[in-house]
């Protein structure tokens, strides 16, 4: 792929690669080269706090560079399919079959056929059986990586849990069977050595006719593969000079892991169990990656990650000092996933002290006998007061999730949900008409290495009646429902219990076209079941019945360190409705993943000591204004490719991080106080676009100058700096006429004198009326009321023309108006570059309503 991305493809800033904080770094002969992808687009990728870290402890090492790739957009890919553009990384453009290593990230099973897609897409052959010596290795990691079985076709070697300490090892293992010349089957099974490596090419598995594992044949290795568990979070790297998205991402803030794992042991919950046991991160750190990352990013608000953020050991403390720092910067403080027994109203009232972040909350049943089945333990009476206190503090929305074919469930406990949402509606609107609630419907999937792994997956017809029975009860004003696509649930349940016969299915839907299926809008249900009928459809839903005890399961592979006697002894408290206790914070080994033998237990934060050095900032919110800061800012090259918003969202996140003293807003949702000028169309460049910041002091202009400059993405820079007491004008006055540069690529002396006479023509006054094509139709123009030809210079590769441009009708922008006069649309190619160069109110051409 070319480094610039084609204009017209959705979002063309997520293919640049020329973000803020990349690491410094050269491929070098004998460095070990690899890739780090994420099977989605880059604004779900660059939201996974698990590849930020692979990649910061990657290229912390001098002797590794480690790169990117993610999923294309659908029109991207065909762009690329039909110019035979390979799949490459972002920060070099390297295709993926020149790479030593790809690692995948597998989030989400709907992934795995966009998995083969972008194999294919790198050049690389999607079967590992198919690899040739010198083809990369391809590697897999990630929740979905405890069952590995669907993938084992497709991917050389599975990391099973904590991958940061075992990516070094397999980097430095590849890197030295390179050096000693081993071939591709000495190197897998020198992979087989290293803790918490599944090598599926090694074990031979022997399925029935309903597609279910029977028998292993172990060739080399040892099955199944224990995962492996980091005991110290502390003793980890985290990253706090990420990689900055140029784009918004999902989760567009800086994140701190606080804890991996969770105490509480809800029976659906698959992380709870994977995950085991429960780590804590050290309190001081955190403070200390919080601090140094929101300097490093710019961002202005930060997140706390758990499974369970509220049982956290020193939570209220995090939350005083965190908050408390970030008084002055308006940095808000989120909390993504609460237990409602967990959040207080301490927790509430410090969450909306800089900015309201919004609650999300989980009863996950309707009614209190299915959560005693799934162990969520919760009563009504804490939801009620919970989310009163809530919209007491002064929120206007709760959002609440609930799952609806769970093991044991009834109609009336599908009831139960409209009872309790209606409920909590009816509480919200008494204390404002103003409150909402958003009730969140997602369908169970039984997923391995869970208490509910033997269960059946509820059928598609009963999850469709239920989802039509809710859509119409809640319905009511100020009562929002959202669903998960039924069908997609169940397919997700196929390609999570499945083994190995389903990837053959995989394959089969890459090759007819399925790709990015978790987006519901590229979802393809009728090619889903096509496919299915074709290749067989019993072996693929036998995997959703229910499963004996005595079964061997195809995730019986992957030995997660949970006790196989616990979770059925588990599924069956669950079955009597019986609660289990929370993990213990002392030593314990009911469910087997705590040994002390192999040092792995629970472990949680000291309290803090005193934090001289992380003392609270003042708080400024009674300071007043007392300076603006003017600059002139340049927009060329890389970031014509980013919209204004992304624009003016870089622009902020380089002020931050380069100290600028902000003035914010008043009220819930503080922002700062700053203005932009006119937004230029996505494509356009610009060397007079203007910003003006209040500020709560005076500043050196061009210190700042240098200090945002140092910051700030490629192709945006500050030109002009001031600092004055009064706002200004210059820069955000409407002018009658703007100059540009348009710069015309021609290929071959014809197309360059097509291009010089037809801006000769339009100088000369030989071509008048033009007509454009917008959404709303035709417009008709007059090119001498509107626009001027004041040179042309024909070069070697380009015609370059100097022009003139008074007001143009409404729908009509320079950029497309310069592109469909000159016929530069060829199916998004950068065949032309438009550069503002400034405006006047000079007489010029003007153009009158059309």
């Amino acid at each position: 792929m070319s480094h610039l991305p084609p204009l017209l493809v959705r979002t063309p800033g997520r293919y640049l690669g020329t973000e803020v904080n990349l690491p410094v770094k050269r491929l070098r002969p004998g460095m070990f080269h690899c890739v780090l992808a994420f099977p989605d687009v880059y604004e779900v990728g660059m939201s996974h706090i698990g590849l930020k870290i692979l990649y910061h402890i990657l290229n912390e090492q001098d002797d590794i560079y480690c790169e990117r790739v993610f999923a294309p957009w659908t029109d991207m890919m065909r762009y690329m399919r039909a110019r035979k553009i390979p799949l490459a990384s972002l920060e070099t453009q390297t295709p993926l079959r020149a790479f030593h290593m790809v690692g995948f990230s597998l989030q989400y099973e709907m992934s795995y056929p966009t998995v083969w897609r972008m194999l294919e897409m790198g050049g690389i052959p999607p079967r590992s059986e198919d690899r040739k010596e010198g083809d990369p290795f391809v590697l897999a990691g990630g929740p979905c990586a405890v069952n590995p079985e669907p993938l084992a076709s497709f991917v050389d070697a599975f990391v099973i849990g904590d991958g940061e300490r075992a990516v070094l090892e397999i980097a430095d293992g590849l890197r030295q069977a390179r050096s000693d010349r081993l071939t591709r089957e000495e190197t897998l099974e020198a992979l087989t050595r290293l803790k918490g490596v599944y090598v599926p090419s090694f074990l031979r598995v022997v399925h029935d006719s309903g597609g279910r594992p029977v028998q292993w044949q172990t060739l080399k290795g040892t099955y199944p593969v224990r995962r492996r568990i980091e005991a110290d979070l502390d003793s980890l790297p985290f990253p706090t000079r990420e990689v900055v998205p140029l784009i918004r991402a999902v989760h567009d803030r800086y994140a701190v892991e606080i804890a991996r794992g969770c105490l509480q042991g809800c029976r659906f919950c698959q992380a709870g169990f994977i995950y085991r046991p429960y780590r804590e991160r050290n309190e001081e750190k955190i403070l200390r990656f919080l601090q140094e990352g929101l300097r490093e990013t710019g961002y202005d608000e930060c997140s706390f990650l758990s499974l369970s953020a509220g049982d956290y050991s020193q939570i209220a403390s995090l939350l005083d000092v965190a908050v408390a720092r970030n008084m002055s910067s308006r940095i808000s403080v989120s909390l993504p996933s609460l237990r409602i027994s967990s959040l207080t109203p301490e927790m509430i009232q410090q969450v909306k002290t800089i900015r309201k972040t919004g609650f999300t909350l989980a009863p996950e049943a309707g009614t209190q006998r299915l959560r005693d089945v799934i162990n969520k333990k919760i009563d009504e009476d804490e939801i009620f007061s919970t989310i009163e206190t809530i919209f007491q503090a002064g929120w206007h929305l709760v959002k609440l999730y609930f799952m609806i074919g769970l093991p044991t469930e009834q109609w009336e406990d599908v009831e139960g949900i409209v009872t309790l949402v209606s409920k909590v509606w009816r509480m919200a609107r008494k204390i404002s008409r103003k409150n909402e609630v958003t009730a969140s419907i997602s369908t169970f999937v039984p997923k391995p290495h869970t208490p509910f792994q033997w269960c059946a997956m509820a059928p598609l017809e009963e999850i469709l009646e239920k989802q039509r029975m809710l859509r119409q009860r809640l319905n009511r004003r100020g009562m929002r429902l959202k669903w998960h696509h039924a069908r997609l649930s169940y397919w997700e349940g196929v390609l999570a219990r499945g083994g190995r016969p389903v990837g053959d299915f995989i394959e089969e839907l890459a090759k007819r076209g399925a790709y990015l299926d978790g987006w519901t809008d590229q979802f393809d249900s009728d090619l889903w079941e096509t496919v299915r009928t074709e290749t067989g459809g019993k072996s693929l839903t036998a995997s959703l019945e229910s499963w004996p005890r005595e079964a061997r399961l195809p995730w019986d592979v992957v030995d997660v360190g949970v006790r196989k006697e616990y979770l059925w002894e588990e599924y069956q408290r669950a079955l009597s409705s019986d609660l289990s206790p929370p993990c213990p914070k002392g030593p314990c080994q009911r469910c087997g993943v705590c040994e002390s033998g192999r040092r792995i237990s629970i472990r949680l934060s000291d309290p803090a000591p005193v934090r001289d050095s992380l003392s609270p900032s003042t708080d400024l919110t009674s300071q007043e204004v007392t300076a603006y800061f003017h600059a002139t800012f340049a927009k060329i090259r890389e970031a014509r490719f980013l919209g204004h918003l992304d624009t003016a969202r870089a622009i902020l996140m380089a002020a931050r991080r380069a100290g600028l003293p902000l003035a914010y807003s008043g009220g819930f949702h503080p922002a700062p106080k700053v203005r932009f000028s006119s937004p230029i169309p996505l494509g356009m460049e610009s060397l007079c676009e203007s910003v003006e910041f209040a500020l709560v002091r005076m500043v050196n202009p061009a210190e700042m100058k240098s200090a945002m400059n140092a910051v700030l993405p490629k192709g945006i820079r500050l030109t002009r700096t001031r600092c004055a007491s009064l706002k200004s004008l210059e820069g955000f006055a409407t002018f009658s006429s703007y100059s540009y540069i348009c710069l015309f690529k021609t290929e071959g002396r014809g197309e360059a004198a097509r291009v010089q006479d037809l801006a000769e023509r339009i100088q000369e006054g030989k071509m008048d009326t033009f007509r454009i094509m917008s959404k709303k139709g035709t417009v008709e123009i007059s090119l001498s009321e509107c626009l001027r030809i004041e040179r042309v210079h024909r070069g070697s590769r380009w015609v370059r023309i100097h022009v003139r441009m008074g007001r143009l009708p409404n729908r009509v922008r320079p950029f497309s108006l310069m592109a469909d006069l000159f016929g530069m649309t060829g199916e998004g190619e950068n065949e032309m570059r438009m550069i503002k160069i400034g405006g006047s109110n000079l007489p010029g051409p003007e153009c009158s309503a059309v």
